[in-house]
Parts: C-alpha cells; sequence; structure tokens
C-alpha cells in the first residue's frame, strides 16, 4: 500500500505572526468573516487585537462567542444559523481544538447543508469522503499547544442525545492558513497547558500504534511522531512551570501539529477509550482521559512494534539492553506514569469517571472506528483493568 503525504494548509509559526491575520485574509479576496470563538479566549483579551487588526484591513466581522468544550450540536446549528444570516466569505477561529472544530464543522454545514451527521455517521462505518459543495476559506489560530486542529481534516462533535462524541473527517475541513502564536498561549492556566500538551502527547504515541501504522509503516510519519514526544518531554513541565517561558510554549505548538502528522496512521485505544469514557461520564478533558490509557495501550502493543519501542525507550532514558521487548514495554509504561505524576494528572474517580459505567464505556469502545481498525485489540476484560486502574489514579 502506497504512504501519501499532502499538507494543504499553509502554516506561519511564531511568536507574534497572529498580527499578520488581517492581511492574510484580505489577500483571498474576501469581504465578510465569521469569527468563532469561546468567552474564555475573549476574556482573556486574545480576541478583540484580532478583530481589530482585520477591520483595519477593510473587513467586516461577525463574532461567534458561544463555543462550549466538546462542542455539542446544538452549538454548531446555532453558529450554523448566525452565518446563514450574515452569509460569511470566510472563516476565523481563535481558540483550542473545540473553537477550530466548532468552525470547522459550521463551514461545511453552510455549504452543505445537511450533510453534517451523514460524514459523521459514515466515518464510523470506517468511510471518508468529501463534501460535495466546496467550503469557504478557513484561518486557524490557536490558543493552545495540544488538539492540532489547525493542520488536520477533522472536527469532533458532540451528540449529547446520542452520548457520543463523532468524528467528522473529510480532506474539505483542513484550514486554509494556520496562523500559530505560540504568543498566544502564554495565559493558558497550568491544567489547561498540561491537558492540551498531553493530547498531542497522545496523538504521538497512538500514531506509532494505529491500525495503518502497523500495516503501512512509513519512517516519515514516525519522525514526525517520534519528534512530537520529544518536545512534550522536553518541554511541557517547564512550559507548566513559567507559562511566559517562549521557548516552551514554542515547542509545545510544534509539538501540537507534528503530533497529527505522526498520526496519519490512525489513532489507537488512547483516543478510543478517552472518547468513550468522555461521553457516557460527560467528562470535559479530553486530554487526560486520553493520555491516561497509553500506559496500557503501549504495553498492550509491544511485541507489534519492537523498533518504534528502542526508540521510545531512548526517550525515556531507559536503556534496552539485555531487556526483552515485554519488558522494555513494561519500562516505559513505568515512565510515561511518572512523567504523568509530574504533570498532575489525577485519578479519574476525581474527574467524574465512574465504575459503575464500565459496561456501557466498553461498549462505547469496542463499537468504535480506532477499535475496529486496530491490528490487536484489547478484550472487555481488559478494557476493564485499565478502566479500573485509571480510576484509581492509573499506577496499578
Amino acid at each position: 500500500m502506497d504512504y501519501r503525504f499532502e499538507l494543504p494548509t499553509k502554516m506561519i509559526i511564531g511568536e507574534g505572526c497572529s498580527r499578520q491575520l488581517g492581511e492574510n485574509v484580505k489577500l483571498t479576496g474576501v469581504k465578510r468573516v465569521l469569527c468563532v470563538f469561546d468567552k474564555g479566549v475573549e476574556g482573556a483579551g486574545l480576541v478583540a487585537p484580532l478583530i481589530e487588526d482585520m477591520e483595519a484591513a477593510g473587513l467586516k466581522v461577525t463574532p461567534f462567542n458561544g463555543v462550549l468544550p466538546d462542542p455539542p450540536m446544538e452549538v454548531i446549528d446555532q453558529c450554523t444559523a448566525l452565518a446563514r444570516e450574515i452569509k460569511p466569505d470566510v472563516f476565523v477561529a481563535v481558540g483550542g481544538g473545540s473553537s477550530i472544530d466548532t468552525a470547522k464543522a459550521v463551514n461545511a454545514n453552510l455549504s452543505n447543508p445537511g450533510t453534517l451527521r451523514d460524514h459523521a455517521i459514515n466515518l464510523n462505518g470506517l468511510k471518508v469522503f468529501p463534501f460535495e459543495n466546496p467550503l469557504k476559506p478557513f484561518f486557524a489560530l490557536p490558543t493552545t499547544a495540544g488538539t492540532g486542529s489547525e493542520i488536520s481534516p477533522s472536527a469532533v462533535v458532540t451528540d449529547h442525545e446520542a452520548k457520543l462524541k463523532v468524528s467528522v473527517m473529510a480532506p474539505d475541513l483542513v484550514p486554509t492558513m494556520a496562523l500559530i502564536d505560540p504568543a498566544l498561549t502564554v495565559g493558558l492556566p497550568v491544567n489547561v497547558t498540561a491537558s492540551t500538551g498531553l493530547d498531542a502527547f497522545a496523538h504521538a504515541m497512538e500514531g506509532l500504534m494505529g491500525g495503518l501504522a502497523i500495516f503501512t509503516p512509513s519512517p516519515m510519519r514516525d519522525s514526525f511522531a517520534f519528534t512530537a514526544i520529544e518536545l512534550v518531554l522536553e518541554s511541557l513541565l517547564p512550559a507548566m512551570k513559567n507559562g511566559k517561558d517562549i521557548k516552551a510554549r514554542t515547542d509545545m505548538s510544534y509539538a501540537a501539529f507534528m503530533s497529527i502528522l505522526g498520526a496519519g496512521g490512525g489513532l489507537s485505544m488512547g483516543h478510543c477509550l478517552g472518547h468513550a469514557m468522555g461521553e457516557v461520564c460527560s467528562i470535559h478533558n479530553h486530554g487526560f482521559l486520553c493520555a491516561s490509557i497509553l500506559p496500557y495501550n503501549i504495553e498492550f502493543m509491544a511485541e507489534l512494534i519492537p523498533q518504534k519501542l528502542n526508540k521510545l525507550a531512548s526517550l525515556f532514558k531507559i536503556d534496552p539492553a539485555g531487556k526483552s521487548v515485554a519488558e522494555i514495554g513494561a519500562a516505559i509504561k513505568i515512565a510515561i506514569q511518572s512523567f504523568y505524576k509530574d504533570c498532575g494528572i489525577p485519578p479519574l474517580k476525581d474527574m467524574g469517571l465512574k465504575l459503575s459505567d464500565t459496561e456501557e464505556i466498553i461498549r462505547h469502545t469496542t463499537s468504535g472506528t480506532w477499535y475496529l481498525l486496530a491490528s490487536k485489540k484489547p478484550s472487555e476484560e481488559e478494557l476493564t483493568r485499565w478502566i479500573q486502574s485509571v480510576y484509581e489514579g492509573g499506577n496499578a
């Protein structure tokens, strides 16, 4: 099977690059902008200067500040209604993955009414296809470093009625341009820095274990994943310790989008089980949920990735000499758990996980796309043990 690589998003990366927003949007020849964000980034003062910059470039900007975490379909519908009213020529998203994914979903809804749910349903049928009608230009300005939504072809939205987080995937959803300004992340609270940073860590780690990564290995894809992992291990704790450490913030911004490139072979049980726990228990901490499963995931998959395991061992400063593959996997599991302790991941029982929901969580997990695509699938008994372990704190 061929390995294909395409990155249609133009990226500008660097401190202060967000000040180039107005001029770059204007270059697309548009006039009406729908700017999507949440009340948090608005209150932090990040949005007003960007809107002023666009207005100074002669653009008419309509704001939407109703984004919520793990954006529910109801918010998508509200923003879509506004978009239909103002008929924007371009979308701009300022925020984390929730804001960027909301803008993606609304962009799709505006040009292709009624098809968003169909795309989500077909993804769970393992199909990915483009929208029939072209989408509007879209500019993404991430204010977190973790989701990588600024370059990804997917949007994750929540259907509360069905208790599902649904992924919409289409090549059309990739932003036209990403202005990745680490200065926009310096005010992030410590827990958000940790959670979003560990989301990037999960993307990269799972990218080494996903179904297509096993069946269609690629040194190019793996290099993105290993670099992202190294950046997270070196820079996440410094960014948490000193939010104004611009080098650490810049490294994490690189890790965020590189982890998505490293996950091109698909994800693994971290996101599959992490999504399920979030869906069933209504926990809005995507990064911690997905990351919490990784120690067990890597140990479980060790025999399928022996060469990658040796590279991971070096990143975690583990000497693999004389150790079996299983022993290296177990050592990496312990090293990840130690890293998580430093990052402050709490026991998931403190975040709302309920063991009484285990059966429903497993049902959601085993029907998920990444489980269906997995080259090695954990049994229900193994999934139960993992859930019990992260419930208590993940050190079992």
